[in-house]
């Protein structure tokens, strides 16, 4: 994209890392990261309320309005290891293993 090389941007906000260090970072142009993370239990809660009631949102499911919340986390989050998937890359369906955390772990030490 030639973004970093040209030096115009001091700084570059990326919700995706693994995109962002592929695309726009080579080895003569390196970058730094500053990663901020919600607790995992909270985002899940917090999603859990907001999709009983997001109608305008593709993820919405009407028969979740009067679920429970542990049987929601334990039959309908989908998000298992959401973290380590987005750091090292992978689609939310992708399996992850030992092997991924610790790259993960390494990419954000």
């Amino acid at each position: 994209l030639g973004l970093v090389p040209s030096g115009m941007a001091d700084i570059i906000f990326a919700m995706d890392v693994y995109l962002a260090a592929d695309q726009l970072f080579d080895p003569d142009h390196k970058g730094r990261i500053l990663a901020l993370f919600r607790n995992p239990v909270d985002r899940a809660v917090s999603k859990f309320y907001y999709l009983q009631t997001a109608t305008w949102e593709r993820t919405y499911r009407p028969e979740w309005k009067d679920m429970g919340i542990v049987e929601w986390a334990t039959n309908h989050n989908l998000d298992e290891n959401f973290i380590v998937k987005k750091i090292v890359g992978k689609k939310l369906n992708d399996p992850v293993d030992i092997a991924d955390l610790i790259v993960a772990k390494d990419i954000i030490r």
